[in-house]
């Protein structure tokens, strides 16, 4: 029987990740390339060899490199959810313990958000003439609208939208649904969307080509980028800032924190407090979405 090794049960674990766990494609793109690199800075160790040693070789070489403490922390992650999957799904036996690799914390990012009169100004200078116009308007207010991740977003489907209650069901992270609302603009801009569309495809975000395919994350990063300078905003606007707008326009509007957590799909209010602001009972959320959310 072929030893286990990094390379050879990489796409495994990753398939399981997805599959199992949900991890979103950026997720799964950025652990595949993760793992190659431990291939090519460390080398093919088999699994039941690895040692604390090898942590160590990996820390150095990207302390050397002078990479964050976020992409290290990634990093490390990666390998230590791939040693925990074979332990657990094969019965392994370990030189190392898993649980003893550290992860170090991610530093507290600034909080950016657009003030009012930055999100009017970053809405009106989109061209929504072309369609990619329209697609990229509608996102944006989707985004705007329903706090939802990129990753949750760009995974809609038509179907899941109910257009009557103005809400849809998503799988967030850790594979937790929950009810998502959508703001009146957002539902006028998904409808103005479809109505220029000719295609069949069941995604509600694609792309533009001959053969239309669900629109990814990458494909959005130069259109935020454009547009920002366009509107003439100084600050870094992505689909992560529009998701701070709004967790944070809805805590200065007054709404309760514990409505915000359950909107954002936060399992903790501390995460919702620290690094939005700068319910568990749906109905109670529905009405601070309706109440409290206005730019």
């Amino acid at each position: 029987m072929e030893a286990r090794t990094i390379k050879n049960t990489s796409e495994e674990f990753l398939t399981w990740l997805q599959v199992e766990r949900r991890f979103a494609q950026s997720s799964i793109v950025s652990y595949r390339s993760r793992l190659k690199c431990f291939v090519r800075d460390v080398g093919d160790i088999e699994l039941e060899k690895f040692t604390m040693e090898h942590i160590f070789k990996l820390k150095q070489i990207l302390h050397q490199r002078e990479n964050s403490e976020v992409f290290i922390g990634v990093c490390l992650a990666c390998i230590k959810g791939l040693l925990k999957y074979y332990q657990e799904h094969y019965s392994a036996s370990l030189q190392i313990n898993p649980d003893l690799i550290t992860i170090p914390k991610r530093p507290r990012r600034e909080v950016v958000f657009l003030s009012s009169d930055e999100i009017k100004r970053f809405r009106e200078s989109i061209d929504v003439k072309p369609l990619y116009g329209l697609r990229f308007r509608t996102l944006v207010e989707v985004l705007l609208g329903t706090g939802m991740r990129i990753s949750e977003a760009l995974s809609l489907n038509i179907k899941d939208i109910d257009f009557q209650t103005r809400e849809c069901l998503v799988i967030g992270k850790g594979n937790k649904q929950r009810p998502v609302f959508f703001s009146e603009d957002a539902i006028y801009w998904i409808k103005k969307y479809l109505d220029r569309r000719i295609d069949k495809n069941p995604a509600l975000f694609i792309t533009t080509g001959k053969i239309p395919k669900r629109l990814t994350n990458q494909d959005l990063t130069r259109y935020f980028k454009r547009q920002r300078l366009i509107a003439g905003i100084n600050k870094k606007v992505t689909p992560h800032c529009l998701r701070h707008c709004f967790a944070t326009h809805l805590a200065m509007n007054g709404a309760p924190f514990t409505e915000i957590k359950t909107l954002c799909g936060h399992s903790r209010l501390e995460t919702t407090i620290t690094y939005y602001i700068g319910i568990t009972d749906k109905v109670k959320a529905r009405q601070a979405h309706e109440q409290y959310l206005h730019y």
